[in-house]
């Protein structure tokens, strides 16, 4: 076989080729850190991570759902936790005027303190986390309480359930329905209406008949307080668990991607004084003819 000149630049150029692409790869993985840049570097590897990489998008999706729920559920904890502080007040006054020892005067005052615990809990059943209204159902523009009269409330909530997902097929209910807080079971307004209008009228008896109706609002909503306190603890696990996992899963991540960066500047090094010698070896290979095959 004849060995042209030719024949001995191409040789000579494709060794050089070979020799820059294994630096620039060399340079690539310093400047980025990793291992696998692009499915060619190692494309078993690159599925591994291209998997990890969805798992993680997901799990930050799980995650960012998980936020806006426990702010959503802590809220409602703070709102009914203040409701019931003003119901423990109403108590204490319906006890404290259903006394005899207490004048017209002392129950003027203290129906004027009533009502400003109901303009208070009034306030509070129409909280909004963000732009929505935390009782209000799926009517979530809509003040779910307004009142015809200082009394007389009228309510617009409906039985929609509003849920998150925190996991695969998992699914959590965050919103408490106005109406099954304060509005079923016991209607808080109208028993706090009632005690303002006994006070009003200097009547003993109707005071001292508030008194079971304001323990029975007051344990109602200790009992809706512990569902949202019993959610509230579910997605604190479920967060500390994806916390978890997901650390777990970019630890696989980085094993499978990341560079071992000292190995890698050690190999460009070499790399480098390779390069430099195959191009001054080449240079004395063709010497005088190395620019006629270049053209």
């Amino acid at each position: 076989m004849r060995v042209s000149n030719r024949l001995i630049a191409n040789t000579v150029n494709s060794n050089l080729f070979k020799n820059t692409d294994r630096l620039l790869d060399l340079q690539t993985m310093v400047s980025s850190g990793k291992r696998v840049n692009k499915p060619s570097d190692d494309p078993i590897s690159m599925g591994r991570i291209l998997d990890y990489r969805t798992t993680l998008a997901s799990v930050d999706q799980y995650g960012r759902n998980i936020s806006n729920g426990k702010a959503w559920l802590n809220l409602t904890d703070s709102v009914l936790g203040s409701i019931g502080d003003l119901v423990i007040r109403a108590k204490e006054l319906s006890i404290y005027q259903a006394s005899d020892t207490n004048s017209p005067d002392d129950r003027r005052i203290a129906s004027e303190e009533v009502k400003n615990i109901f303009d208070q809990v009034m306030a509070l059943a129409n909280t909004k986390q963000g732009n929505s209204y935390l009782f209000a159902g799926f009517n979530t523009d809509t003040p779910p309480f307004d009142r015809d009269d200082f009394y007389n409330i009228t309510h617009s909530v409906d039985n929609g359930d509003i849920d998150i997902v925190i996991g695969v097929d998992v699914r959590l209910n965050i919103n408490t329905n106005g109406d099954d807080a304060f509005i079923n079971n016991v209607n808080i307004f109208e028993v706090i209406g009632d005690l303002n209008t006994a006070l009003e009228a200097d009547d003993t008896n109707a005071i001292a008949n508030q008194i079971e109706e304001l323990e029975n609002a007051l344990n109602h909503i200790l009992i809706v307080r512990a569902n949202t306190g019993a959610r509230l603890n579910r997605i604190e696990s479920t967060e500390n668990h994806w916390a978890d996992f997901k650390l777990n899963i970019q630890t696989q991540l980085s094993n499978e991607e990341d560079a071992d960066i000292m190995k890698v500047v050690s190999d460009m090094i070499a790399q480098e004084a390779a390069y430099k010698a195959s191009l001054a070896a080449s240079a004395k290979i063709i010497q005088p003819s190395l620019i006629d095959f270049i053209r």
